[in-house]
């Protein structure tokens, strides 16, 4: 969880979305606070456990910032991450099974630590209509992100490359039909959201105010 004080924003990092680079690119903006924060709060948590707090530190509402990602493109990631040699032989690593089953692990409750991923949909506090977080910005429209964040701060800002994968990684992501529809019934809210998100790149919470 990301604060800024004088932008009055908080910016909740979803796993897997980019978060170490847009950290890096807010870094001067980002008050120290930020550092004694769980990193991936979600729009609940931070609802129950920070929210009253700032408003009473800052004198009123900070607006909330996420990032979302296409749920089966993060699965990849998530699954890509967990081979890495560092934890090779641990309970939470992928290596040695293949991604479809990762994604039976996952989808079954099974093997938890190897396949324990998050619900883009619950972080964010999608209703199924709109979501909790104020801002909710689509991972493959950043340059929406960065624009938001340079009017915010009365910068030109970037994001730098960090922690990417090369796009050609060698990976093999291939899914069977029945797997795949299994997974898009169970996780419908979440590529509910997803879509409602790339529609429009950014996704403001009706009401707020501009």
């Amino acid at each position: 969880m990301l604060i800024l004080g004088l932008q009055r924003l908080v910016v909740l990092e979803t796993p897997k979305t980019g978060s170490l680079a847009l950290r890096a690119m807010l870094a001067p903006y980002t008050l120290p606070m930020s550092d004694d924060a769980a990193r991936h709060t979600g729009h609940y948590g931070f609802v129950q456990h920070h929210a009253a707090a700032l408003t009473e530190a800052f004198g009123g509402r900070l607006e909330t910032v996420a990032v979302v990602r296409g749920p089966l493109q993060r699965m990849q990631s998530w699954y890509r991450y967990r081979l890495r040699p560092k934890i090779r032989g641990l309970p939470a690593s992928t290596r040695g099974y293949s991604f479809e089953e990762f994604m039976l692990a996952y989808l079954d409750g099974s093997k938890p630590q190897m396949a324990n991923v998050g619900r883009q949909d619950r972080f964010v506090g999608w209703t199924g209509e709109s979501a909790g977080v104020d801002h909710v910005f689509d991972y493959k429209q950043l340059g929406l992100l960065e624009a938001f964040f340079s009017d915010r701060t009365g910068a030109a800002l970037s994001l730098p490359v960090r922690n990417m994968s090369p796009l050609s990684d060698g990976v093999d992501y291939t899914l069977s039909d029945a797997v795949l529809a299994r997974y898009h019934a169970q996780n419908a809210e979440e590529f509910a959201l997803y879509r409602a998100v790339a529609a429009q790149g950014h996704l403001q919470r009706p009401g707020l105010r501009s």
